[in-house]
C-alpha cells in the first residue's frame, strides 16, 4: 500500500500518542507498505513551532529522525499537485491539508487522516482508522 500521512498523524507518531489507532501504528511500521510525509505537513509543523501553535516532545533533528526511522519518503510539490489542488472542491480551506488532499488525489495515494473535512472528499482513498 503507498500511504501518505497527514499532518495530525505525524504529529501524532512523533509525539509518541498513545491514543493512536494500533492499526494505523502496524501499516506506518509495515515495510511493506509505501509512507509518504508531505513537504507542506513539515513546513506547517514548522510555522507552527515558531510561531508557538504547536508544541512537539521531540527536537526537529529527532522528527527527521522519525522519518529515517520508518522509512517515510518526504513528497515534494510537483506541478501535477498544483493542478489538482486547484480542482478541488472548497469542502476544506486550510491550505495545507488542501495541498495534502490534491497529493494524495494525484499520486493516488491512501491518506491517513482523522479529520472530519478531508473525509468528505470524493474519490479520496482513506486508511480505516
Amino acid at each position: 500500500m503507498r500511504l501518505l500521512l497527514d499532518t495530525h498523524i505525524f504529529i501524532s507518531l512523533i509525539n509518541e500518542d498513545h491514543n493512536l489507532d494500533q492499526s494505523t501504528i502496524n501499516s506506518i511500521i509495515d515495510s511493506e507498505n509505501e509512507k509518504f510525509i508531505s513537504i507542506a505537513s513539515l513546513w506547517e509543523i514548522i510555522i507552527k513551532l515558531n510561531i508557538g501553535k504547536l508544541i512537539i516532545t521531540r527536537n526537529l533533528e529527532e522528527m527527521y529522525e522519525v522519518i529515517n526511522n520508518f522509512s517515510i519518503s518526504v513528497l515534494n510539490i510537483q506541478k501535477q499537485h498544483l493542478d489538482r489542488y486547484l480542482a478541488l472542491p472548497l469542502i476544506h480551506r486550510d491550505p495545507f491539508d488542501r495541498l495534502i488532499i490534491a497529493q494524495a488525489l494525484a499520486d493516488n495515494l491512501t491518506l491517513i487522516t482523522d479529520d472530519q473535512y478531508i473525509i468528505n472528499y470524493p474519490n479520496l482513498k482513506l486508511f480505516n482508522t
